[in-house]
């Protein structure tokens, strides 16, 4: 009797392996979320009690805004209620901006000019980066606070993010967890925020317990300006300068603390044209990162070989958008090479079957156990719904979406072709939350 696989034309064992071979690569990936998961659930790192700060430190907040007069003014407001003393802190505003928001930001400097200081630049040069490397070159804090124009710091921020850098020398950053303004404005609000819990929830907290690459998310935390100045200041040759920083301070031997008990809030992009825009220049950016940092981090002798994996891992997050496109364009000819007899009674006869099935478990169980695990902690916190598990759906249709531009970013980071940063467009869309309005500037 001839074997199955010998009874398989050339094209036919060539469509068996590549689908294969592609579930295999999900697969790994799948595995990787998973194992993510399982030391987010085992290590949940009890933060220490900081010590108690007898005289506070000087805070600089800067402020990058590029055309945000719908969210500018909610900004601003939110630093200006910040619990800190008043002799102690600096607001640097960088505006880069060619509408109103000048105005409203020139506005509050008036009113505020013991505390708002606007920096204008002659140019967009190095975009956020440049905004943020030009502010810390006039910041007279020993601290620097980073907030994006549409997030709303709570009152107590700074009162609660300071001292842990007082654990130890070496934090060279503090991180707050970002909350959601607006999860349920549109179906791909409610798609986007789960993504960002899950992120924040599980992944950060795994990789703070594990000690793997931290991830400043370009908003929401606290920088010890020495530990910026020492590896270079902001780089603008990626688009992602957080990232950069990230993985040039990890290199450097800091550490970081991630405190997902301050939560900091901010606008989910409401569309999907939104969304792609910023997975597309996010995708791009870790590229770029992948292809300036691989060898530093294979070579580099303080990482262990589970560091320097998951490291990789992280950088290449998004050649998943790749692999969805190669998938979409494998199933048309597997499909038309193989009878439908084939696929629901043979298949599971030829050999390669097991290992395909054994590759696809982690992948269904990945998303459910990632999620599932972000929103068990969400009950815990702020008793949401667990119906709210039924927005992977959404989020599979975001991410299908997406993966077609987000592909061709990755392959563009990897070649080295440059593009302009392209700002994500903030509408000032909030459900609910007690700080978030966008009434004008006040003198009070």
């Amino acid at each position: 009797m001839i074997p199955l696989w010998a009874q398989f034309s050339l094209i036919q064992q060539i469509m068996l392996i590549l689908t294969t071979a592609l579930t295999i690569a999900v697969g790994v990936y799948a595995i990787n979320w998973c194992i993510i998961a399982i030391i987010s659930i085992r290590h949940r790192v009890k933060l220490p009690h900081p010590p108690i700060v007898s005289e506070w430190p000087t805070v600089s907040i800067h402020l990058p805004v590029y055309n945000e007069r719908c969210v500018v003014s909610r900004l601003l407001k939110s630093c200006l209620r910040l619990d800190y003393p008043r002799e102690k802190l600096e607001i640097l505003v960088v505006d880069d901006s060619t509408d109103d928001t000048t105005d409203i930001v020139r506005t509050y400097a008036r009113n505020f000019s013991d505390l708002i200081k606007v920096i204008r630049r002659e140019s967009r040069k190095g975009f956020k980066a440049g905004a943020l490397q030009e502010a810390l070159s006039r910041s007279k804090g020993e601290f620097i606070a980073i907030f994006d124009a549409d997030y709303v710091p709570p009152a107590d921020f700074l009162r609660r993010m300071v001292p842990y850098f007082y654990l130890s020398d070496k934090v060279a950053f503090a991180q707050a967890r970002s909350g959601n303004l607006n999860p349920n404005s549109t179906w791909v609000t409610k798609a986007v925020s789960l993504a960002i819990d899950g992120f924040f929830l599980v992944e950060q907290r795994a990789r703070f317990a594990a000690n793997l690459l931290p991830h400043f998310l370009g908003t929401n935390g606290i920088f010890r300006k020495k530990a910026i100045e020492e590896v270079g200041g902001w780089s603008s040759d990626t688009l992602v300068e957080d990232m950069d920083l990230s993985v040039r301070l990890q290199l450097a031997g800091w550490d970081h603390v991630y405190v997902p008990q301050v939560v900091c809030s901010g606008e989910v992009p409401p569309t999907l044209s939104v969304f792609v825009r910023q997975q597309m220049r996010w995708a791009k950016g870790f590229s770029e990162c992948l292809r300036k940092y691989w060898r530093s981090i294979l070579h580099h002798k303080g990482l262990t070989l589970f560091q320097k994996i998951e490291y990789l891992f992280q950088l290449a997050c998004y050649f998943v958008f790749v692999l969805g496109v190669v998938g979409f364009f494998l199933t048309i000819p597997y499909y038309l090479v193989f009878p439908w007899s084939f696929l629901l009674y043979d298949y599971w006869k030829c050999s390669i079957a097991p290992i395909a099935i054994i590759a696809s478990v982690p992948i269904y169980a990945a998303p459910i156990m990632f999620y599932g695990l972000a929103i068990a902690e969400l009950r815990k916190m702020e008793k949401i719904s667990l119906r709210r598990i039924f927005h992977l759906g959404y989020l599979g249709i975001v991410g299908y979406i997406v993966s077609w531009a987000g592909a061709l970013a990755v392959i563009e980071g990897l070649i080295g072709k440059r593009t302009p940063f392209m700002r994500t467009p903030k509408f000032g869309l909030v459900d609910s939350h007690p700080h978030a309005t966008t009434k004008g500037p006040t003198n009070t």
